[in-house]
């Protein structure tokens, strides 16, 4: 009996499945081309090899990070490029003219430079990237993150691929793929919009200032916190301030544990989930001032010890609750942390400007890989 296949299993196949049939269309056209680049017969085991089996030559795939399909691909042809470039150095050195059969790095830069199996190489990386997705990505992100809802009183979603079946709001999974924006950034949220789950339509911005109308006038007059109030302040000036608006996190406020739940158990005070760094960061604000009181404090003096410990005590299992289920860490600011207002800013700010190292950008490999 064959294995029943989980929701991510499923949306992985249907992806390979589908990636499967466009290689088998056009694999006729690459392998006459390339017979014809090559000047020999070239079947299709051969010309797989030349592509899949430099998974490890031209990038580390088993080491390596990758954020995408895309990156994945972006980095192989660096590989490519790099290969030829230090290939042809070396030949030139001992002979005077190029011969373009005697390296395997100058055969796949001719192969490559034809657009059909340019084609045909980008899918049949893209289907081995979604494959070995586990060991392409060293943290993907959580079936429990493509839909995340936030807000108090009143609750938003925001929805990788966001479609409305049967009076909810769930996945396309056809679309995750294809998304252009990174998850979790404004980017998103300018592209889908953010989900009023008892509407039929996302709550949409057209432009940026609409979008900043929307999170000063509504998510933060939802607050009662005058330090969660100037971080919503604080967080649209940085916006405004950013050169690269669309990458920029979302500062997700409230961000909701048991998400559509009414009577869910915790909401962190604001929350990254950072696509580019992978880095998933809460922010609890002032605990010992708002979140520990006793009440009635002098009527129950003897019991305050007590009280104070099963208070903390639901506090770290709520931290250790968002750990395992989202990978989110926390950062608390306590009253003496508040008491530097911007030094605690600067704290989120660090944050959100994290990027990893320079990727290589795939549209300039691709102009490497022409102009060889």
């Amino acid at each position: 009996m064959p294995k029943k296949l989980n929701e991510k299993e499923r949306l992985l196949k249907d992806l390979q499945d589908d990636l499967t049939k466009e290689i088998k269309e056009i694999l006729p056209h690459a392998l006459r081309r390339a017979s014809i680049i090559l000047n020999e017969n070239v079947e299709m085991h051969k010309l797989n090899g030349i592509v899949g089996g430099k998974n490890n030559t031209y990038v580390d795939s088993v080491r390596t990070q990758f954020a995408s399909s895309d990156d994945f691909f972006a980095q192989w042809i660096k590989g490519l490029n790099d290969a030829f470039d230090e290939d042809k150095k070396n030949h030139l050195k001992y002979n005077p003219t190029m011969d373009y059969n005697a390296k395997a790095s100058f055969r796949n830069v001719r192969l490559l430079q034809d657009e059909t199996v340019f084609t045909y190489a980008s899918k049949f990386l893209e289907r081995n990237f979604y494959k070995h997705l586990d060991q392409r990505v060293r943290l993907k992100p959580d079936e429990n993150l493509w839909s995340i809802w936030f807000g108090y009183q009143l609750t938003y979603g925001l929805i990788i691929a966001p479609v409305r079946r049967l009076d909810d709001w769930t996945n396309d999974k056809s679309e995750i793929r294809r998304v252009k924006y990174n998850y979790w950034t404004i980017g998103h949220v300018m592209s889908t919009g953010l989900i009023d789950p008892s509407s039929n339509s996302p709550t949409v911005f057209k432009e940026l200032s609409d979008f900043y109308t929307f999170y000063l006038s509504v998510l933060k007059r939802l607050s009662k916190s005058q330090y969660e109030q100037q971080i919503c302040e604080k967080y649209i000036e940085y916006l405004k301030s950013s050169n690269d608006i669309s990458n920029e996190p979302f500062l997700i406020p409230e961000f909701r544990y048991a998400g559509l739940e009414r009577h869910h158990e915790h909401r962190l005070d604001f929350t990254i989930l950072n696509p580019h760094t992978e880095e998933f960061i809460g922010f609890e604000i002032s605990p010992a001032s708002s979140h520990m009181a006793v009440e009635k404090l002098k009527e129950k003096q003897v019991l305050v010890n007590k009280e104070l410990k099963e208070k903390w005590g639901k506090k770290m299992s709520k931290r250790n609750k968002y750990f395992e289920n989202f990978g989110i860490t926390t950062i608390t600011f306590t009253d003496n942390d508040l008491s530097n207002f911007d030094d605690c800013f600067n704290v989120i700010k660090d944050k959100l400007k994290k990027r990893p190292n320079i990727k290589p950008s795939l549209s300039n490999e691709i102009d490497r890989l022409k102009n060889h």
